[in-house]
């Protein structure tokens, strides 16, 4: 699903310019160019969970950012990559933060940027990630817990209600005379049950095009309640439509699933002090998979994503010393594939703990010189703490 635009303020004296850009899953930048942050607009003011989110200032955009821990700070990649510097990671240094949930006016937080840790596997809004750790504690979190990938997964094929806050545009990206807003507003949307990400790295959600995000929310946090429990489902990276953009367009934006990153989260709880066992409790590797999308997440939710020369396949696993079916699958021609490979192969699963051997299988086929395979192996560990 190619529907992305990511969306960064340009910090000047006398004029805030919105630079749209086309990618994936909601503000997503061309290349390693600087991406536009969203914005609530017509939200909720004093939301319920406005203390969860933070703003925060480079010397060339505004966006939100979620308070996960007294010294992590967790916000979108694209934030804190300048423009100006071919795509290089701010120092610590040129971040000011803000009290979280509380005016802008009122003047930056007590506390520095320490570190800024940035997923290297980023591209547009994939993986658009980071963490910032900081010098003293900034407040004491409203998040209960990152909500895993598989829970996100279930709370997507609910069509669960999440809920956004952040200090974006209240007025559209068109509108010179747009401002970011000194408050945090907050938003609630569902989780998108068509959508192709389907919890696997990233989510999306429906808007109804009256109220929604816009530049300048980039990196803010998406919460649900569930029980006793409040959780992070992680940053808004992207979107596009009413109200902030083109009315004509399916309003929509998207998040990257916060605890698929335990090795960043893992460095951020080590230099803020926090203790390791309060990262992710469980890991999972994936070997020999290729393709666009080739990243294995935390938790128990793998997929495999690869540009194959013919549309039919099958994925197999090994069992009892043999290769059983378990998926069939015709591929769709995609534009992200290259012209000797147009057909986008998928196949997803959830694993117990323990390794499970697959292959994917493409019969021979029009297009197809010979049959071809592809073996790939899944683990899951599971963890105490």
């Amino acid at each position: 699903m190619n529907r992305s635009t990511h969306r960064n303020m340009r910090v000047t004296s006398t004029l805030v310019c919105v630079m749209p850009f086309i990618g994936v899953l909601a503000l997503a930048p061309p290349a390693e160019s600087v991406d536009i942050t969203p914005r609530v607009i017509n939200g909720t003011a004093e939301p319920v969970y406005g203390r969860a989110a933070v703003a925060i200032e480079t010397p060339e955009s505004y966006c939100t950012a979620g308070l996960w821990k007294p010294r992590v700070l967790v916000t979108a990649a694209h934030c804190v990559i300048g423009e100006g510097r071919k795509g290089s990671v701010f120092a610590p240094s040129d971040l000011t933060v803000f009290k979280p949930g509380a005016a802008r006016k009122a003047g930056r937080a007590p506390v520095s940027v320490t570190e800024i840790i940035v997923d290297p596997r980023r591209s547009g809004i994939r993986n658009d990630i980071a963490f910032l750790v900081l010098s003293a504690p900034l407040g004491t979190p409203i998040i209960t817990r990152m909500a895993t990938p598989a829970e996100v997964v279930s709370l997507t094929k609910a069509g669960a209600a999440v809920h956004f806050i952040g200090y974006g545009l209240t007025g559209s990206s068109s509108d010179p005379n747009s401002d970011v807003s000194d408050r945090p507003l907050g938003v609630t949307e569902v989780l998108d049950v068509n959508s192709e990400s389907g919890g696997i790295g990233s989510f999306e959600t429906v808007g109804n095009g009256q109220r929604g995000t816009c530049v300048g929310d980039s990196g803010g946090p998406w919460l649900t309640q569930v029980g006793a429990e409040v959780l992070y489902l992680g940053p808004l990276v992207g979107g596009s439509g009413p109200p902030c953009d083109d009315p004509q367009d399916t309003a929509w934006a998207a998040g990257a699933i916060a605890s698929a990153h335990a090795k960043f989260i893992a460095r951020a709880l080590l230099a803020s002090g926090e203790t390791a066992a309060r990262a992710p409790t469980s890991a999972i590797t994936c070997t020999n998979i290729r393709g666009s999308e080739s990243d294995c997440v935390n938790g128990t939710s793998w997929v495999y994503d690869r540009c194959w020369s013919g549309s039919k396949a099958s994925l197999e696993r090994w069992v009892g010393g043999v290769w059983k079916r378990v998926q069939s699958a015709t591929a769709q021609r995609s534009a992200e594939c290259e012209k000797h490979d147009p057909y986008n192969v998928v196949f997803r699963g959830v694993e117990s703990a323990g390794t499970a051997r697959f292959r994917v299988v493409l019969p021979r086929q029009t297009g197809l010189r010979r049959n071809a395979t592809e073996q790939f192996a899944v683990t899951y560990t599971s963890t105490p703490g």
